[in-house]
């Protein structure tokens, strides 16, 4: 009787993938997909996913899932290389659309609504409002500053009464005048004043500040002045004075001279005239 031949059939080794492999080694350390989930910051169905190699459940692209990978090697403290080799040829590949131009003509100006693009219009104003403001620019930058000091303004201002109602309340009857002086102090200007006004006359030899307040406590004239003008200030006495450099300025008071030595501190003097 013959013989029968054995013949033995070599099975081929299971080769585990990357996701197996997490699954294991997370069972291993005892934690569970939620905690897995929490610590990456991915969803619960995505780890489940993941562990069931079902690449298909999760986002497209291999970058996004050889970096799910490295985080969660990392996480378990394995080596990520051997898991990121498993990955290749697995990971379905997701090919960009390309899709032919329908029209490989000339391009067309746009029409809306019937009508051209207003882009040549829209162009042509932008180019004059930057005309524009280059002009503007041009003249601010080449207008001189004025040198004369600040004025009060003529023009009534209408303020709001306790009742609600507006009333004109107009600024006080200031007069300042600003000349040349040859030297000493300058005569008076001629300007007619109401009674109950007088007025101030500084002449300066060198460039100084003066702020004046009349009686009201109001701020009359404040201004800087330069070498060899005067200024003339009329208002309602008291008058209380700042004068800076007070050492070249020379100061008349109606018909009288007013030493401002005695009153300087710092090259500042203040006073009272009254």
């Amino acid at each position: 009787m013959a013989a029968e031949a054995v013949v033995e059939v070599a099975e081929e080794p299971v080769v585990r993938q990357a996701g197996q492999l997490l699954r294991e080694a997370r069972e291993a350390r005892g934690l569970s997909v939620f905690e897995v989930a929490q610590s990456l910051k991915f969803g619960v169905r995505q780890i489940e996913a993941l562990e069931a190699d079902n690449y298909g459940a999760l986002p497209p692209g291999a970058t996004f899932l050889r970096g799910f990978v490295r985080g969660y090697a990392k996480l378990l403290k394995l080596d990520p290389v051997p898991l990121l080799e498993l990955l290749d040829g697995r990971a379905p590949s997701v090919m960009p659309e390309v899709r032919a131009p329908q029209n490989m003509g000339v391009a067309a100006t746009p029409v809306v609504a019937g009508r051209r693009s207003s882009s040549p219009l829209l162009i042509g104003a932008a180019v004059i409002a930057i005309v524009a403001a280059g002009l503007a620019a041009w003249h601010f930058t080449s207008s001189p500053p004025p040198t004369g000091p600040a004025k009060s303004a003529d023009q009534p201002v209408v303020a709001a009464a306790p009742n609600g109602d507006t009333e004109t309340v107009r600024p006080p009857d200031i007069r300042v005048e600003q000349t040349p002086v040859a030297g000493g102090v300058a005569q008076p200007a001629n300007m007619p004043l109401p009674p109950d006004q007088k007025q101030l006359v500084f002449a300066f030899q060198d460039k100084s500040w003066v702020e004046v307040r009349d009686a009201s406590q109001r701020i009359i004239f404040s201004g800087e002045s330069q070498p060899g003008t005067r200024q003339a200030v009329a208002g309602k006495p008291p008058f209380q004075l700042v004068v800076g450099n007070a050492a070249k300025v020379e100061l008349q008071y109606e018909d009288r001279l007013i030493d401002l030595k005695p009153h300087i501190r710092a090259e500042v003097a203040r006073l009272t005239v009254e």
